[in-house]
């Protein structure tokens, strides 16, 4: 069994999720409930609303069509508010598939490289998941990577002292490639479980990120055997920009999964319903919060859920 299906019950992850899409619920939630609450019946100017909506709420557009598409072909006349709701729902989650099974960790050492653009929440991230692995007795060293701003690693020192794990990092302006290459030799010397590396996450120039991002990749790979996950952390706040800056990512690394931050303060939220589509990657976590609980897995049943039919009359 995974992890995070044992520390989080499906009861206790809903009242999360509930609490934490307020604002969203406020947002798309509720103009979603209202456009169909006032539907007299499916036709065409109504598509048309729905259709603006979605992309309103940061659903991007090839998406939202392809919602609508299939949505049309679910929805029947006389159908109330409640079944045409359940419909685009799981329309919804058709197109999403499972959710991502993250299981446990391996024998061994792990390593997750955490990667984004600065200010998305990256540092605070891999804190949240240090956490989580911590209270399941793994050892974990937390790495920083991001050597370029003064504050970078002295932010993450701090989380690895809340939250009662061990930090490595380098000095200002240093090679991170070289704290990766000491921190996981030190990791295996140590017996470590799980090493989490922050990175830089500028996006100044893209040849000069790729050059970074694929030589830190290679010196982890060299030094550790491999990197299990590679998590991309994006800001939920910042919709269309953040799955612009994703693509971007995406073109100079591997990465495995989405992490999707600051939701709990987004009236939109509806680019979680586009990352599949546009990246072809599915969300592992949403952040719900700003203490360190409040990173969660992401389950498309909890999170539709509390988007939709907490709104519905």
């Amino acid at each position: 069994m995974s992890f995070f299906k044992k520390i989080f019950s499906k009861k206790e992850a809903a009242a999360v999720y509930t609490t934490g899409l307020s604002e969203t619920r406020k947002g798309f939630g509720a103009k979603l409930a209202g456009l169909f609450g006032r539907q007299t019946e499916f036709d065409d100017v109504w598509f048309d609303n729905l259709l603006a909506l979605l992309l309103q709420s940061d659903v991007s557009l090839k998406s939202a069509r392809k919602i609508i598409k299939s949505f049309r072909k679910e929805v029947k006349r006389g159908m109330d508010e409640q079944e045409a709701l359940e419909a685009l729902a799981q329309v919804i989650k058709s197109q999403y598939g499972e959710n991502l099974d993250f299981q446990s960790l391996h024998d061994g050492l792990n390593v997750f490289f955490v990667v984004g653009v600065n200010g998305t929440g990256k540092t605070t991230t891999c804190a949240k998941l240090a956490h989580q692995y911590h209270l399941e007795d793994k050892k974990v060293l937390l790495v920083g990577g991001d050597t370029f701003r003064a504050a970078g690693s002295n932010q993450l020192k701090v989380w690895a002292d809340k939250v009662g794990v061990d930090f490595f990092g380098g000095k200002e302006g240093e090679d991170p490639a070289s704290v990766y290459v000491e921190a996981v030799r030190h990791a295996k010397a140590n017996d470590f479980d799980l090493v989490i590396c922050d990175s830089a996450g500028r996006l100044q120039n893209k040849v000069n990120l790729m050059n970074e991002l694929d030589k830190m990749k290679r010196v982890l790979i060299k030094e550790a055997g491999q990197i299990d996950h590679t998590f991309l952390v994006i800001d939920g706040n910042t919709g269309q920009n953040g799955l612009s800056q994703a693509k971007t990512f995406t073109e100079v690394t591997p990465v495995d999964s989405i992490i999707v931050t600051k939701l709990d303060g987004s009236p939109k939220g509806g680019v979680l319903l586009s990352i599949k589509d546009e990246l072809g990657l599915k969300v592992s976590h949403i952040g719900l919060g700003e203490k360190v609980e409040d990173l969660r897995p992401f389950d498309i049943d909890t999170y539709l859920e509390a988007l939709v039919f907490d709104n519905a009359t």
